[in-house]
């Protein structure tokens, strides 16, 4: 297993040091490091992440500060100098908080949390027989099986979910990285950073374009293998 991660930090310095000690760890994949939080939830939209680290005092804002304002936050470690933030690091159920300088045992140790938690996310999603998904919808829970949502439309904060019989599509506040982690990949496949698609809704299919019955939509390029 691959813990995808990205790491956050104002210091080049502390951020080139967290790199480097993660280097050694295999299962250990960085997808993106960043000087701010501020470029991040965009990139949470189009890219599948497991894990944040993040520093804690930046310039912009608290990264406390920004993983509370995140609607669907992946696993979170939180790397920083200052012991005061600790009790509101474990409030937003951080996996871990690293005292700098980070000692490599610790590091290990917060990996392994986060490898645990990730094993059983991935249990319990192959072990549920559930067939649907709950969604919020104008402050009211809604039920929706996988076999009426036809596809999902990313429109940053907010998704639009494409349903049979029914004209208009719901909205719901998440983002698309969000929904996706909710829905099983034997039936649902991402095709493009605004597109996740139900792939029993399949009709045909070209190498840039994906067909649901009358609707057509693009495939990204670097969703083609999900078509393939």
């Amino acid at each position: 297993m691959k813990i995808k991660c990205i790491l956050i930090d104002d210091e080049p310095f502390a951020l080139n040091i967290l790199e480097d000690d993660l280097l050694d760890f295999k299962n250990v994949e960085i997808v993106e490091k960043f000087n701010s939080p501020v470029d991040v939830p965009d990139f949470l939209q189009n890219h599948e992440v497991d894990l944040i680290f993040s520093d804690i005092q930046m310039p912009e804002m608290l990264g406390t500060q920004f993983i509370r304002h995140l609607p669907n936050p992946p696993l979170v470690i939180f790397t920083t100098a200052y012991h005061q933030y600790a009790l509101e690091g474990f409030e937003l159920n951080a996996v871990d908080y690293l005292m700098k300088p980070i000692r490599k045992e610790r590091l290990e140790a917060a990996l392994k949390k986060v490898e645990n938690q990730l094993k059983l996310r991935d249990k319990l999603k192959t072990e549920s027989e559930e067939n649907y998904i709950l969604i919020n919808v104008e402050y009211q829970k809604v039920q929706l099986f996988f076999d009426e949502i036809i596809y999902i439309e990313g429109l940053k904060d907010y998704v639009k979910i494409y349903l049979e019989n029914r004209i208009h599509p719901l909205l719901t506040r998440s983002n698309l990285r969000g929904i996706e982690s909710k829905l099983p990949k034997k039936v649902f496949a991402r095709i493009h950073n605004s597109f996740i698609i139900n792939k029993r809704k399949i009709t045909s299919f070209q190498h840039s374009k994906v067909f649901l019955s009358k609707v057509e939509l693009p495939v990204g390029k670097t969703y083609v293998e999900n078509i393939l």
